[in-house]
């Protein structure tokens, strides 16, 4: 079948708008043979940032900017077309960003935790976040006045220094420093010296170490066994403890019960007529005895020997 010329330039026409077609798409990062899920977000500014630019969930590219459109209340809409099959839950939010210094800006999707997604469409909470550069270039002005200040500052610094080291500071500061040099190296050859000796010493010390180790391994069994005794001292001592508490709290029963006048001692110590009487008593017996050995007849002579035996 022979093709007319008008046909040929009908399909050369057709397959140049089919490919420009596919390599506009190509170049635009958008699907060629399935639809785009299209999301929206709102920001206050979208500095840097330019139709194409890339999209980006937990670090993987997810799609690119669509259309960027300023709005009548001046924030701007950005609209995105997202490539993957996976999710993006509501409640997710745009962060408008750079992911590094020399980089463009992008669009990272910090997935929310709702289990309905964002249908086709629909829109996302959006976030400018600052960079780094133009954090520094906010505040550049006054890092360049505190840099400025600190500078003049250290002039002023300096300037007072040298004003006060004049000549004659100078040279007892070169002679003090010359001093140091000398002893430095002073220290250094008394070093290089006694350097046998100091290694003996290291190798005396390591030794005892060594000793010592090897004498607490071999007194270990005698270790414990002190260590039993003393263990089992101490509990017999928590026994005499407990029963001295038991003595102490019944002699203070006891000394309470005397106190209140129970019992014959507590009688004794609190009834005042008792201890008269005893102390009355005991005169008479002294004066009795007394009066015996002083006069023995006057008590004997009543009394005959048959009546003694």
């Amino acid at each position: 079948m022979k093709l007319s010329n008008e046909v040929k330039v009908g399909i050369t026409v057709l397959l140049a708008v089919i490919v420009a077609i596919v390599g506009f798409r190509f170049m635009r990062d958008i699907p060629i043979f399935r639809q785009s899920m299209e999301i929206t977000a709102t920001f206050d500014r979208a500095d840097g940032l330019s139709n194409g630019n890339l999209v980006y969930i937990k670090g993987v590219r997810v799609g690119s900017v669509g259309r960027i459109t300023l709005t009548p209340e001046a924030t701007v809409t950005i609209n995105m077309r997202i490539d993957t099959d996976v999710p993006i839950p509501r409640g997710s939010v745009a962060m408008l960003t750079s992911l590094g210094i020399v980089e463009g800006k992008s669009i990272v999707i910090e997935l929310g935790t709702s289990s309905e997604n964002v249908q086709f469409g629909e829109e996302i909470e959006g976030v400018y976040a600052e960079t780094m550069m133009e954090v520094l270039g906010s505040k550049g002005e006054e890092l360049g006045d505190d840099v400025s200040n600190t500078i003049y500052e250290l002039n002023l610094f300096l300037r007072q220094l040298n004003e006060t080291l004049d000549d004659e500071a100078r040279t007892t500061l070169g002679e003090t420093l010359n001093n140091v040099y000398v002893t430095t190296g002073k220290i250094a050859e008394i070093l290089d010296e006694k350097q046998q000796e100091i290694d003996n010493a290291i190798e005396s010390g390591s030794r005892m170490l060594s000793q010592l180790d090897t004498l607490v391994t071999d007194s270990r069994p005698q270790v414990d066994s002190l260590l039993a005794t003393i263990e089992h001292n101490i509990a017999e001592l928590e026994a005499v403890r407990i029963e001295l508490e038991s003595a102490t709290a019944n002699f203070n029963e006891i000394l309470e019960k005397i106190n209140m006048g129970e019992g014959t001692i507590g009688k004794l110590v609190n009834d005042p007529s008792m201890y008269e009487n005893l102390d009355s008593l005991t005169i008479e017996l002294n004066n009795l005895i007394k009066g015996i050995n002083e006069n023995p007849g006057r008590y004997l002579r009543h009394m005959s020997i048959i009546d003694l035996f």
